[in-house]
Order: structure tokens, then sequence, then C-alpha cells
């Protein structure tokens, strides 16, 4: 037989509080599980821009056989890839640089 003490049919305190701990927790990690998600996809467009800059590299030593990009730094390379090899200059979402070494494009930290 069940006791008549909790007759009112509502929640009692404590079960209200535990509804408030648990769902502050799944929320903590979900925010948690959202912000590593947006770190790695700067990362990951970070290294697609890496990768779209030495591919113009590429292109731009192929249309002239003659062309070395170890003779460049990364301003006078930069210049002469953008407009016509890449449309507009990529910027990093983590802020970091693309730099020249030794003909290809890195990213500086």
């Amino acid at each position: 037989m069940l006791s008549n003490w909790n007759k009112s049919g509502g929640f009692s305190l404590i079960e209200l509080i535990t509804v408030v701990v648990i769902t502050g927790i799944l929320v903590y990690i979900a925010i948690l599980a959202y912000d590593g998600t947006q770190a790695r996809a700067r990362e990951r467009a970070d290294e697609a821009n890496i990768r779209i800059l030495n591919s113009s590299t590429l292109q731009w030593m192929l249309d002239d056989e003659s062309r070395d990009p170890r003779g460049h730094d990364t301003d006078s390379l930069k210049s002469e890839l953008e407009g016509s090899y890449i449309m507009q200059w990529p910027e990093s979402p983590t802020d970091s640089d693309y730099l020249l070494a030794e003909g290809r494009w890195i990213l500086e930290d």
C-alpha cells in the first residue's frame, strides 16, 4: 500500500534539483563537444587553405617551367598568385599566417 504522506501529486524539491543538475551536466557536455568540433573545423580549414595555395603554386610553375617558388619570398609569390591563380587570398580561421618555406606553403602558428 502507498503511504499517504505525499498526496499532492507534484514533484518534490529533491526531484526538481536532480533534474536541474542532470540538465546542467548535459548542457556542459554539449558545449565541450561543440567547442571541440569548432576547433577541429578551423584546423581543417587551415589544412585545406594550405592545399589550395600549394595547388595554385604548382599551376603557376606549370604555366612557365622556368618559375621556381624557392626563389621567392612569401609576399612576392603571394602577389604573383593572387588574382591570376587564386581569386582571393585565404584568411586563416585560427589567425595563423601562411608562409612560403622552401617552395611550399606552411602554416605558422
